[in-house]
Order: structure tokens, then C-alpha cells, then sequence
């Protein structure tokens, strides 16, 4: 069990801003000169604040400037090709695969216990054919 010790208890109050905003935090270690645009200025008690007035303005600006750069003004998407065309025969089956899906269907249509659809007879017939091709 951790004990809090005095130091370590922030009031509730300092987690909260005293103006109406807005409110731009930045991460990582406050920087020690509160002159940096964008910095975090120290506090009385040595807590980071956020930026304000000029400080946040300069940030803000920054990384509107940031977000531009990376706009579609500056780079210029390259168009992907389309892939090439695939001959259907090459996506058919033939031979002793085409025979082999037509045993698959034919135990589907046994399991099913009810007549098969058109479209299931109608596949076990091309892979008939198919099946005499090769």
C-alpha cells in the first residue's frame, strides 16, 4: 500500500484553467525559457503551465504552418496503376480440379437433403464440361 505524502496532493482546483480557452498543452518537458514560442512556463510551485497570449498564438501558428506543408499543395499523389486484366481462364477450373469441385457440390447437394438451387446445377454442369477439358 502506497502512502501519499503532502507534497504529491495537487489541489483540484490547479487542474482546471481560469480563462475561457482556448487551451493548447504541450507535451513532453517544459522548456525553461518561457520566451519560446509554444513553451511551457514555469510556475510559482515549478508545474508546468500552458502557453497563453503570444506564447500560444505562436504555437498555434506553427503548427498550422506544419499542417499546410503537409496539404495536398505540396505533394501530389502519384495515381496507383489498375492491375493488369486476368484471362477467366486462368480463374476456371479445368481437369481433375474441375472434377474434384464437382464431387464437392455433388456431397453439398446429398448433405442438403432438398433440391438443389439452379445455380448449384447449373455449376455442376459447367464443371462438367470443364472437367473433360485440359
Amino acid at each position: 500500500m502506497t502512502m501519499i505524502h503532502p507534497d504529491d496532493t495537487v489541489p483540484i482546483a490547479a487542474l482546471f484553467f481560469d480563462d475561457a480557452g482556448p487551451h493548447v498543452l504541450r507535451s513532453g518537458t517544459p522548456s525553461p525559457l518561457p520566451s519560446t514560442p509554444g513553451a511551457m512556463s514555469e510556475a510559482p510551485h515549478g508545474k508546468a503551465t500552458p502557453a497563453r497570449g503570444h506564447e500560444l498564438r505562436a504555437l498555434l501558428n506553427t503548427s498550422i504552418a506544419q499542417l499546410g506543408a503537409v496539404s495536398g499543395e505540396t505533394r501530389r499523389r502519384t495515381p496507383v496503376p489498375a492491375p493488369a486484366p486476368v484471362p477467366i481462364e486462368t480463374l476456371l477450373y479445368r481437369g481433375r480440379a474441375a472434377l474434384a469441385r464437382a464431387v464437392e457440390l455433388r456431397s453439398e447437394i446429398v448433405a442438403g437433403g432438398s433440391m438443389p438451387t439452379r445455380d448449384l446445377v447449373d455449376e455442376l454442369l459447367d464443371l462438367v464440361v470443364l472437367a473433360s477439358t485440359e
